[in-house]
């Protein structure tokens, strides 16, 4: 994938992302937003195509970005200065969202599903579903499961239909910041 293509996937994600009470909680304003969201999401597109990979779907109507946990969390060299650069004045409401979420991720080898996000109009198609059981179909026959973070009691239903299951309570962010929903999915046998 070329560095525009995996731009292009970083915005996309980032649009699709930008009402969600998670990026809301990160930054205030909709447009520094999206640009802040866009700046990480480049990073982790970038990093999980040499330390996991990217599933889409169509012309871009969804993409699923994940990363291989088997052997402990993949280094990420300069995160956090590239993060900086990537999310200027809101860097720390991201770093802390890194810590929090680094603080309940499991130990348990895994493939981590970090970012699932579809269209808006193209939502109820089953985009989503199809990406992540393509992927499960690779996870279920090498017997990995896989981890995620779902955004809200729907996505976990969601979440649910395909074999996740929760791992321990929900956890939020400071100040009134939204829930999070860890969730498991143990391989599948036909």
């Amino acid at each position: 994938m070329s560095v525009s293509a995996y731009g292009a996937v970083a915005a996309m994600l980032a649009d699709e992302f930008n009402d969600l009470p998670t990026a809301k909680w990160l930054v205030d304003d909709p447009e520094e937003r999206r640009k802040a969201v866009r700046g990480q999401f480049e990073l982790l597109v970038e990093h999980a195509l040499g330390h996991g990979g990217v599933v889409t779907a169509g012309d871009l109507d969804g993409a699923v970005v994940w990363f291989d946990h088997t052997a402990g969390a993949p280094p990420f060299p300069d995160y956090d200065d590239r993060l900086q650069a990537a999310c200027g004045v809101h860097v720390e409401r991201f770093r802390h969202l890194d810590r929090v979420m680094e603080e309940h991720h499991p130990e348990t080898p895994h493939h981590y599903v970090a970012l699932v996000g579809v269209r808006k109009e193209r939502r109820g198609n089953g985009i989503a579903t199809a990406m992540l059981r393509r992927h499960h179909r690779i996870l279920d026959r090498d017997g990995i499961p896989a981890y995620l973070e779902a955004v809200s009691p729907e996505t976990a239903s969601l979440y649910g239909t395909l074999g996740y299951e929760p791992l321990g309570d929900r956890y939020g962010l400071e100040d009134g910041g939204p829930w999070l929903y860890p969730m498991w999915r143990e391989p599948q046998t036909a």
